[in-house]
């Protein structure tokens, strides 16, 4: 079997690549390509074709997508074109090479009011990048109308720098006093068990299996930003009393304040799927970014 990962370069698509090791396996990067990594624009489909006519792939696994919000306010045009028209375009040549396809997707198409969040509910995204992903899912639909959409929450493990994932930053801040949102509801997700959902959904599809057009996976334990941030001082032994609890985040207006996702599903189609335990993962994932005195600075540092 072959594969080729698009967005392999990011947190989600290293350890998706891990996980496909038993396959023949090409990942993709643009501005990140070390290693065996190659270099694709995404938003090219003159480079993608070239690719998947050159690796005739049998599935292909899209992990592309811009989320840090100082892009979508600062560059707008060109977070749409990383998370909407890359999206399309991977999508069609997917199809036009016969290959089956895995697109990730977000909680945050979800407005977070009514939780939990079944595959079939509806969506109502409340920003920028909630929109993108839901335009996203709306343009692999009409290209590759056989595609699973996996959507998935915040992400965190091991990080090339701390700003790859705002779990890492929260446990940045915890050193100096701080006040964390303690209103909105996250269900941080280890990357490492997301690849292996991602794995699983992409070989019942290879065997011919259906597991819904678009299915959710999640950790089951939700935290808070303030809740995250207590747990690493006391683990860590760092001061707790200048952590204080906020509620900027839900203030905003455009956090959705609980997107649970339901994903009784999946384990049925696919058979029991490992959960990993925050209260156990996340300290371990962070550690490499704080000394006994507080957090480092954020100097980029590969701790895998």
């Amino acid at each position: 079997m072959r594969a080729v990962i698009f967005g392999a370069s990011g947190l989600l698509g290293r350890s998706v690549m891990r996980a496909f090791g038993d396959m023949t396996v090409t990942g993709t990067g643009f501005s990140r390509t070390a290693g065996a990594l190659v270099a694709v624009d995404a938003t090219s489909a003159d480079a993608i074709a070239r690719l998947l006519g050159r690796e005739r792939p049998d599935v292909v696994v899209n992990c592309v997508g811009e989320r840090r919000p100082a892009v979508w306010a600062g560059s707008p045009d060109q977070a749409r074109a990383g998370n909407v028209d890359a999206a399309r375009l991977i999508a069609a040549g997917a199809r036009r090479c016969g290959a089956r396809l895995v697109h990730i997707s977000s909680d945050y198409v979800f407005d977070g009011m009514a939780p939990p969040y079944r595959p079939d509910s509806l969506p109502n995204p409340l920003n920028a990048y909630g929109r993108w992903k839901l335009l996203a899912e709306h343009a692999v639909r009409a290209a590759c109308p056989d595609a699973a959409i996996l959507r998935l929450p915040v992400l965190y493990g091991p990080v090339r720098f701390a700003a790859e994932t705002n779990l890492t930053e929260i446990a940045r801040q915890v050193g100096a006093p701080v006040e964390l949102d303690d209103v909105c509801v996250r269900y941080p997700t280890h990357a490492d068990e997301a690849a292996e959902v991602c794995r699983r959904l992409a070989v019942a599809l290879l065997q011919g299996q259906r597991a819904g057009s678009v299915a959710h996976w999640s950790a089951e334990q939700g935290l808070t930003k303030y809740q995250m941030g207590l747990l690493i001082a006391r683990r860590f032994g760092l001061p707790a009393d200048h952590v204080r609890a906020g509620d900027a985040d839900a203030a905003s207006g455009d956090r959705p304040v609980d997107c649970r996702l339901d994903c009784q599903d999946l384990p049925v189609a696919l058979g029991p799927l490992r959960r990993r335990l925050f209260d156990i993962e996340f300290p371990p994932v962070v550690e490499p970014w704080l000394t006994p005195a507080g957090p480092v600075p954020g100097q980029r540092k590969d701790p895998s």
